[in-house]
């Protein structure tokens, strides 16, 4: 056999190996697509986005829950019968009249002890992220076998750009001082900023409550009088929001858009926040 027939016979030999080989998967990290696509239901937007970009093309995620202007999770619509939902928890999936046990509903955990009133700040937890990540990626697992290394690589992905989105804010915002009067995105402005300073509990509660309501008000004009940024978001009870007044270092963080990737939403945070500190400080 000449050499050239030699070459051609090695290089098709080759090409056939490597096919044999995704398809009886011998070959590490390969994704593979479902015969029919699958449809995922999961219950927070913000677990959602986590999902998708774990599976990545393999199955199709859908939030049941989405946020109003208000910052409110709503249900547009319930999922088909017989569907495959993701939960948070019984109490998570008790908003959509789910209990443990039923045909198709899968809970990242069995027993969430946070209260009510902080779940809210799990979204915006970098500490928190990558344990529920992980949590995902079992339950992903479950119904996908056959991607589990495909969906390992992405999750830790995930966990590599939260990361880094973090590394961005505190390169952005570590020098600057900040009244915390968020209802939700607190963990994410200390992750980045060492002089982030938040009202005590008992002293927010009383906020809530409509008492030492002149606190408050020294709290912000002391902040003013300092050059502070005051933040607020659209999950900070209306009883405080009320009782701002619009002072020119005030920030109001929006709650992502509907068609918004969650990730992106967080690593805009840090870089929309930048941006509005260079233009006050352009202006003044």
């Amino acid at each position: 056999m000449k050499l050239s027939s030699l070459k051609k016979f090695a290089a098709s030999f080759c090409a056939a190996a490597a096919i044999c080989a995704i398809l009886i998967g011998i070959v590490p990290g390969v994704m593979y697509a479902a015969a029919t696509e699958q449809v995922v239901y999961v219950s927070l937007p913000w677990l959602a986005s986590m999902s998708s970009f774990i599976v990545g093309t393999t199955m199709r995620i859908q939030s049941v829950s989405v946020w109003s202007a208000s910052g409110e999770l709503r249900v547009p619509r319930s999922p088909p019968k017989d569907s495959i939902i993701i939960a948070l928890d019984p109490l998570d999936a008790s908003r959509l009249g789910l209990v443990p046990g039923d045909a198709g509903l899968f809970l990242l955990y069995e027993n969430l002890p946070i209260e009510i009133s902080s779940r809210g700040m799990l979204a915006f937890n970098p500490s928190a992220l990558p344990f529920l990540s992980q949590r995902m990626l079992k339950v992903l697992c479950e119904l996908n076998p056959d991607n589990y290394s495909f969906y390992q690589r992405r999750m830790a992905e995930f966990q590599s750009r939260l990361e880094s989105a973090v590394e961005v804010g505190r390169s952005l915002l570590n020098d600057i001082p900040i009244l915390d009067l968020t209802g939700a995105v607190s963990p994410w402005l200390r992750a980045a900023s060492t002089k982030v300073v938040r009202p005590p509990d008992e002293l927010w509660r009383a906020w809530i409550g409509n008492t030492r309501t002149p606190d408050l008000a020294l709290a912000v004009n002391e902040a003013e009088s300092r050059g502070w940024w005051i933040l607020m978001d659209a999950w900070t009870p209306a009883q405080i929001k009320t009782r701002v007044s619009s002072p020119a270092r005030l920030i109001s963080i929006p709650p992502p858009e509907t068609e918004y990737d969650f990730f992106t939403y967080l690593h805009g945070i840090y870089t929309d926040m930048d941006e509005h500190f260079r233009q006050i400080r352009r202006s003044g």
